[in-house]
């Protein structure tokens, strides 16, 4: 095996190692990571995006066979029902209880974000519709740029004044754009690109890492100059957040009667947030970095989360196959 495919497939073997090392680095040198990685953000989402759009054809994602009905009550419940959530759960903790107008807006502005990028991952190792995940992740990428900034505008224009036409700019240039040139380049070449997959999984989990090392760094910010009850009141809220999203997510495909295959599909797609977004949003859009606690917070609960629900779920549909 060439030693740039050992260093790949070993780079994706060891990801969540990896992620816990940028976190506790982050969390550690929380000042350099603000001053030098946070900036740099639009770069690292761009090479993201990118290594995202390399990995499928665009005829791929189209011809899955899905039924589009499916596709769209996931999409609808990841970016209507998570902002509501987000939205109510900001209006108690952030406007009610306290006034704290950044936090309430990080609040609703990760819930309007798309599926985090290692959704089909959890997906496969719950032993889920892969197909079907890579298909809602990148439909719910490319929608981003023109649902997210409404879903913002509706649930949160009261609370900050935000340029939403910067934020429908900053998903168009640093989302969207970068998934349809990898879409098209892997479209155009796939005989070829075909063959560098484990690198395109291992550039994607490499850009990753900082933005990682960045949500550590925002926690450990918060939580040094933060009163004690502020802290308890984000925990609690993106808690909540992600609880909801979780139960949401579960309990859909169980009233419509999916197949069991689809249930991962829709718990991680509502579940489990682009962090990264956010804080591209935030960083191009000039909002104060306070605004991404509540991505920071919640991206912390999922990524310890994510593993653990997957073999949950996988052990459970094991069970259920031999009881029948």
């Amino acid at each position: 095996m060439p030693i740039a495919e050992y260093l790949s497939k070993l780079i994706v073997r060891r990801a969540v190692w990896l992620v816990l090392c940028s976190l506790a680095l982050g969390m550690f040198f929380s000042e350099v990571s603000l001053a030098y990685l946070l900036p740099l953000i639009p770069v690292f989402l761009v090479g993201m995006m990118g290594s995202a759009g390399l990995m499928i054809t665009i005829k791929d994602l189209f011809r899955s066979g899905i039924k589009p009905s499916k596709i769209s009550v996931i999409l609808a419940s990841q970016f209507i029902i998570s902002t509501s959530v987000g939205f109510v759960l900001a209006l108690i903790f952030f406007n009610v209880i306290s006034d704290l107008p950044n936090l309430a807006l990080g609040q609703v502005l990760h819930g309007a974000m798309p599926s985090e990028q290692t959704t089909p991952v959890w997906i496969r190792l719950a032993g889920g519709n892969t197909a079907l995940g890579i298909t809602t992740l990148m439909l719910s990428t490319l929608a981003s740029p023109f649902v997210s900034p409404v879903m913002v505008l509706v649930f949160a224009g009261t609370w900050v004044n935000l340029d939403y036409i910067v934020m429908f700019e900053s998903l168009l240039l640093s989302v969207m754009l970068p998934v349809l040139i990898g879409s098209f380049i892997r479209s155009k070449y796939n005989n070829t690109m075909a063959r560098y997959d484990h690198v395109f999984s291992t550039t994607s989990v490499l850009f990753a890492l900082p933005t990682v090392a960045i949500i550590g760094a925002l926690a450990a910010s918060f939580l040094s100059i933060q009163q004690l009850h502020i802290i308890i009141l984000a925990v609690i809220a993106s808690l909540a957040h992600f609880a909801s999203t979780l139960l949401i997510g579960l309990v859909i495909p169980k009233v419509l009667r999916w197949n069991a295959l689809d249930v991962p599909v829709s718990i991680y797609n509502l579940s489990m947030k682009e962090f990264t977004v956010t804080l591209g949003v935030i960083i191009i859009a000039g909002l104060d970095p306070e605004v991404g606690v509540p991505a920071a917070i919640y991206g912390i609960m999922h990524m310890a989360a994510a593993p653990i629900i997957a073999r949950w779920l996988y052990l459970a549909r094991i069970r259920k196959s031999s009881a029948s």
